[in-house]
């Protein structure tokens, strides 16, 4: 059963929102110079045509899909689908002119490289698996605007990570301690052992009276 749980306590057990803080703040800390914001996800034409996806060079991080599963022992897990809009503009470099399509190659390309390293895509969270493999991450086009005077190029990068053990598990948490004494697994209270009972295989014994 389900427990009635309000606003203030889904907000404070939410997974989702500090996943996605993480992933902002990883991606800030190893892209020094490159705007990284939250976003809510479907992006709008109106902001690509304003610019206020996120300040270029920069990336926004949202998703576009979610869905879930159950695992074995109860609980659940999330399949998020990321993506991270890389918005980019012409930059003078060392004295030489680097047109927008190159900068945002070049922030896609880094994105897929932090990626692809097993211990960083994780985001220093517990609970996240690295990124699936089928389909792979992916870089691609989304929105130009040719006009000279807007000068932007829009790129995403798409990714599907899964966050597993959501959730309450079906079995009871109760911890025994092995007695070396009677070689038995002694448990704290008695009701404990009644509720592991439905888990345990076992096999009755005959009553000697």
């Amino acid at each position: 059963m389900i427990a009635p749980k309000p606003l203030d306590q889904l907000l404070a057990t939410d997974a989702l929102g500090p996943l996605q803080a993480a992933i902002v703040s990883t991606l800030a800390t190893l892209n020094p110079g490159v705007t990284v914001v939250a976003h809510p996800g479907k992006v709008d034409i109106s902001e690509l045509v304003n610019k206020t996806v996120v300040k270029a060079p920069g990336l926004g991080i949202g998703f576009s899909k979610i869905k879930t599963g159950q695992q074995a022992e109860g609980h659940f897990w999330l399949a998020i689908e990321w993506v991270a809009y890389v918005v980019a503009e012409a930059k003078v470099v060392g004295n030489r002119r680097i047109e927008k399509e190159a900068v945002g190659l070049a922030i896609g390309g880094r994105v897929l490289e932090i990626l692809a390293d097993l211990q960083t895509s994780l985001w220093g969270r517990t609970g996240v698996l690295p990124p699936e493999t089928t389909p792979p991450a992916e870089l691609k086009p989304l929105f130009t605007i040719k006009d000279q005077s807007q000068g932007v190029a829009y790129y995403t990068v798409t990714w599907t990570q899964i966050m597993a053990d959501q959730g309450a598990s079906v079995f009871p948490e109760h911890v025994g301690r092995y007695n070396e004494e009677t070689g038995l697994i002694d448990y704290e209270e008695g009701r404990m052992i009644n509720e592991l009972g439905p888990w345990i295989p076992a096999v009755e014994e005959a009553d000697d009276a």
